[in-house]
């Protein structure tokens, strides 16, 4: 069961939220606006002091600014939610008092959104249920940081969003800076990916929904496998993933039209290093035995706009390559320098 807890949500700053923001509840009424979730960001999520209620949240977010406390000083139409004995509740910090906003928790309940006092959670590629510990905002998404309800603190914990995706897994030491940096590698968008065939939502749509991997089809993942810089995996509608050890379990994978996928941390790498090019010829050419460093060995359409384009990606990445070679060979040159003068 997850302890008692409270946050603070206040309203996102952009044109629409401007008309309404600080205004109280009749004024929402009087312009036709009603307080939805999707216009606030989760600010402050703290424990629930037995002692502590409305007036005394109010009193402290204005004279007493916890540490890391990073909004505003609490005002009207700021939202205080209470998950207090398994039950959620939200309030409006109106003019006058404050109101309770049964609807701006309806979202979450109809979405199957978790929130702190969730319990029962299945975590894709985990057995059990598990239920929150604690949650950080991280790119202006919510994470909640997941214990097991059998084996608690035993086992190590998951991270997941407000919908349940796995982010991050073998979690032993909370939020810490490596794992944050762990979840924003997750959740970062591929501007190129090994195979542009099948996204990540068709990855999720198949079973698998750990962010930390990137889906290929079978044509796309045999030539990364036959090329050995990266280990591969085959991806099951279960949610698990196992290790592509031969050639004999590729093949039957692909026999049974299985996904296959890359570690996203080692393809990210693989990019950067430059090697996209040959990655997107062995999704493109007839025969892997033509991949040259060239992607001419097909009929090119008559429209090269997206070529260019491509070239363009190709281009940085080439780029960066060539400042890594050029920084080498100065440092060689230094060092060799070194050696004459002494």
């Amino acid at each position: 069961m997850a302890e008692n807890s409270y946050e603070i949500y206040q309203l996102k700053h952009n044109e629409h939220t401007r008309r309404f923001s600080f205004e109280g509840t009749d004024y929402l009424k009087k312009i036709g606006e009603k307080v939805n979730r999707d216009n606030y960001d989760m600010v402050y999520h703290a424990p629930l002091d037995p002692k502590e209620n409305l007036e005394s949240i109010y009193e402290k977010f204005n004279l007493f600014h916890p540490a890391e406390f990073r909004g505003h000083s609490l005002s009207v139409s700021d939202v205080i939610v209470f998950h207090k004995d398994g039950k959620d509740t939200a309030y409006y910090v109106d003019s006058f008092g404050f109101t309770e906003l049964p609807e701006f928790l309806q979202t979450q309940i109809l979405q199957n959104v978790i929130t702190m006092a969730s319990d029962k959670i299945t975590v894709n590629q985990h057995i059990g249920t598990w239920y929150p510990i604690d949650m950080q905002e991280i790119d202006g998404r919510t994470y909640f940081l997941l214990e097991h309800e059998t084996y608690g603190s035993d086992v190590a914990g998951v991270i997941v969003d407000e919908k349940g995706v796995l982010y991050a897994q073998e979690i032993f030491d909370g939020f810490t800076p490596e794992v944050i940096e762990q979840i924003q590698l997750a959740a970062a968008p591929i501007e190129v990916m090994p195979d542009p065939s099948v996204s990540v939502d068709d990855m999720v749509a198949y079973g698998y929904s750990y962010m930390g991997m990137v889906p290929l089809k079978a044509d796309a993942a045999e030539g990364l496998y036959k090329e050995g810089n990266m280990l591969l995996y085959a991806l099951h509608p279960d949610g698990t993933e196992s290790v592509i050890g031969n050639e004999k379990q590729f093949q039957r994978h692909k026999q049974n039209g299985g996904l296959f996928a890359v570690d996203k941390q080692d393809w990210m790498k693989y990019l950067e290093n430059g090697e996209y090019l040959r990655t997107a010829e062995m999704s493109t050419e007839q025969n892997y035995n033509m991949i040259d460093g060239r992607r001419n060995n097909m009929e090119q359409p008559k429209k090269v706009n997206k070529a260019k384009e491509k070239e363009s990606l190709l281009g940085r990445l080439k780029e960066k390559q060539e400042l890594l070679l050029v920084s080498r060979k100065k440092d060689a040159q230094e060092k060799s320098s070194e050696r004459d003068i002494t």
